[in-house]
């Protein structure tokens, strides 16, 4: 069988273009070599995360695989049939277990049998989904269209310690035919103010902000207060309002009010695209999408989202039609 050639320095030339394709080789068995890999970053080639990645799915697949360590700029990647098990990843760092899950998401069209696999990392860090999106807004969306899953957190991991621990259940599915173009209009905003190993004041303080600043744009929050212990120090706040996600982390010398002001802000822009996918959604449904056919609306198109259609079509003889409308975007298999 050729083998794919993949470059990893296109468009954002990140990290995304090692997992989405990893995780396509393997469903679809065609080996692959990435080649100028995170070519445009600081620190070049493989990070511990990728490295996780990667070693998640090949674990999978019994995969033979060349170039797989820290700071590698090219990988090849080889997949033998998919043979689901349980087994156990520490990224060793902070990197983001939800990362870890991404790469691991398609293979559930693939498998014959559910596997469990316990992660540890970072649960909540920058520059990466957190827990509560990837539980609240990644999985229960796809598990509408037949993906079927489970997230269980055991504790969070900020950077730069990590520790966090996930228990991340995949089960075989039969992806449907994907069709939700426009948000539900719903008002009802769901919501978790976090912080662990701080005060508890930190954790109400940034709840009642975004209480105050939802209920003044005429929404509905049901926010809790979570307050744990771990091995990392850290806070946050997640929102989401059906279908549209919205997370922000505490810094810092970075006020609690501000961290709420700012997640609140951002949530409150995605819903007024009236698309139903936020700009982060849209780029993790591709995939889904190329498979299951039909049509999505996303606020946004980012470079994540072109990255990844770009990397679907070296597997699948597919293509998205792009059409813009109003305040937001329309993506459609073609």
């Amino acid at each position: 069988m050729t083998m794919i050639e993949i470059d990893g320095s296109y468009l954002e030339g990140g990290g995304q273009i090692v997992r989405t394709a990893i995780a396509l080789s393997a469903l679809t068995m065609k080996p692959i070599k990435i080649f100028n890999i995170r070519k445009k970053r600081k620190n070049k080639g493989l990070s511990y995360q990728h490295v996780a990645c990667v070693k998640a799915v090949k674990k999978l697949c019994n995969a033979d695989v060349e170039g797989l360590y820290v700071g590698s700029e090219e990988l090849i990647f080889i997949p033998k049939k998919l043979s689901p098990k349980n087994f156990k990843i520490n990224i060793g760092t902070a990197g983001a277990v939800t990362l870890v899950i991404q790469s691991l998401l398609p293979l559930s069209l693939g498998i014959d049998k559910s596997f469990e696999v316990k992660i540890i990392g970072g649960t909540d860090v920058k520059n990466a989904p957190t827990v509560d999106y990837t539980k609240y807004i990644t999985l229960k969306i796809l598990s509408r269209f037949g993906v079927n899953s489970e997230l269980k957190l055991i504790r969070r991991g900020f950077y730069p310690e990590g520790g966090g621990e996930v228990i991340f259940k995949l089960k075989p599915s039969n992806i449907q035919k994907i069709d939700l173009v426009y948000h539900s209009k719903s008002k009802d905003v769901y919501g978790v103010s976090y912080v662990q190993n701080l005060k508890e004041d930190i954790a109400r303080r940034m709840r009642k902000k975004a209480v105050d600043l939802l209920n003044k744009n005429k929404l509905n929050p049901n926010i809790k207060i979570e307050v744990s212990k771990g091995l990392s120090t850290g806070a946050g706040i997640f929102l989401c309002n059906d279908t549209i996600g919205s997370s922000y982390l505490g810094e810092k010398g970075l006020r609690a009010e501000i961290v709420a002001e700012r997640c609140v802000n951002f949530l409150l822009e995605e819903r007024n695209s009236n698309m139903a996918l936020d700009r982060y959604m849209g780029d993790q449904i591709i995939p889904f999408l190329a498979f299951g056919k039909g049509k999505v609306g996303v606020s946004k198109i980012t470079n994540h989202t072109k990255t990844n259609m770009w990397v679907v079509k070296h597997f699948l003889d597919v293509d998205f039609k792009i059409i813009e409308i109003d305040n937001g975007y329309i993506i459609e298999v073609t």
